[in-house]
């Protein structure tokens, strides 16, 4: 089938299953949460995994069935999570650490350079390896659902990633090896549209399935072009990866469970503060002004970090300045919303 109508038959088909989701009020994002009433209070299909994945179907080759297999399993899971089918985040997370090793296991994904000396000797143990690999897998799968809570954060984020890789590809800069890139930045572009204009969500589906593929997505993209620096690849991922370390630690101290989930992300406190700023009842143009914020700060940091894709000691300063400019803003809005609630 040409590429043109494969695209325009899922895209309508896509309305069309939107549409009847939301009359029968099923898959929708409202489920009495309040983490999820915090940006959006209308109801909205979390149909963006579906939309992802069956996309995916059209470049499927045999040689890839595993791929796709536990593409679809941690689908599926993140599926049955946003029907509050399976609520426990602790079995939820056990299944993704099973499915994540085997995945790693049977595909061999293994990371071999670091250059970090000490780092690279461990590597070295297979086991290690393969249990360094899902660590980092995990870590970018529940960052990407950690910091799915505006419009178009999640979604253009990994699409500035996939434009900074196209823009290498193209400037031959680094090798694909016929991936098909340009169809992956117009599936990604239909869904910040619609996402833009608050007519789907990702939900934990399409989350965890961004998740898993760009992780994976990156370490191929190393494994292909090792002569790049590996901290090119971390800074592209700092983002999500770090919002979900820092939030584990923040939970810890304040004794609370890592997997429960709040309102005290970075990207809430900004959209909190915007909407302060702003003093608009359209909670939707804060929403998208925040998550275009953050997005345009990151765009802006992978615009430099392109030009020295080669220094891994530029690349190390950049992540740590990413760090110290997350917290600084972060600890200034959350000190700021409390002292505003105390008035």
């Amino acid at each position: 089938m040409n590429l043109f109508f494969y695209i325009l038959l899922i895209f309508f088909s896509f309305l069309y299953l939107n549409k009847i989701f939301k009359k029968k009020n099923f898959l929708i994002s409202d489920t009495g949460d309040f983490h999820q009433r915090f940006t959006s209070q209308k109801k909205i299909p979390l149909t963006g995994g579906i939309f992802l994945l069956i996309s995916s179907i059209y470049y499927y080759d045999y040689k890839l069935s595993l791929f796709y297999f536990f593409g679809t399993s941690i689908f599926l899971l993140g599926f049955v999570s946003d029907l509050k089918i399976l609520k426990s985040a602790k079995l939820r997370f056990f299944i993704q650490v099973l499915l994540v090793y085997l995945f790693v296991y049977l595909l061999d994904i293994k990371i071999l350079d670091t250059r970090i000396f000490f780092l690279d000797i461990l590597l070295q143990n297979l086991i290690l390896n393969y249990l360094f690999v899902c660590f980092c897998i995990l870590i970018l799968i529940n960052g990407s659902n950690f910091f799915d809570g505006l419009n178009t954060l999640n979604i253009g984020y990994f699409f500035i990633i996939s434009l900074c890789i196209f823009y290498l590809n193209l400037n031959n800069e680094i090798i694909l090896y016929n991936f098909p890139l340009v169809y992956l930045l117009f599936c990604l572009s239909i869904i910040y549209a619609l996402n833009f204009f608050n007519k789907i969500f990702l939900g934990d589906s399409g989350s965890y399935l961004l998740g898993l593929f760009f992780s994976v997505f990156l370490i191929m993209i190393y494994k292909w072009n090792s002569n790049i620096s590996p901290f090119f690849i971390i800074l592209l991922l700092w983002y999500p990866s770090f919002e979900n370390l820092f939030s584990i630690l923040r939970k810890n101290i304040f004794k609370k469970s890592p997997m429960s989930p709040d309102t005290k992300h970075l990207h809430q406190l900004i959209f909190y503060f915007v909407k302060k700023k702003m003093r608009s009842k359209k909670i939707i143009y804060a929403n998208v002004l925040s998550a275009s914020l953050i997005n345009f700060y990151n765009l802006l940091i992978f615009c430099l970090s392109i030009k020295f894709i080669y220094n891994s000691q530029i690349q190390i300063v950049l992540i740590l300045f990413n760090i110290i400019v997350y917290l600084y803003i972060y600890f200034n809005l959350f000190i700021l919303k409390y002292k505003i609630n105390e008035k």
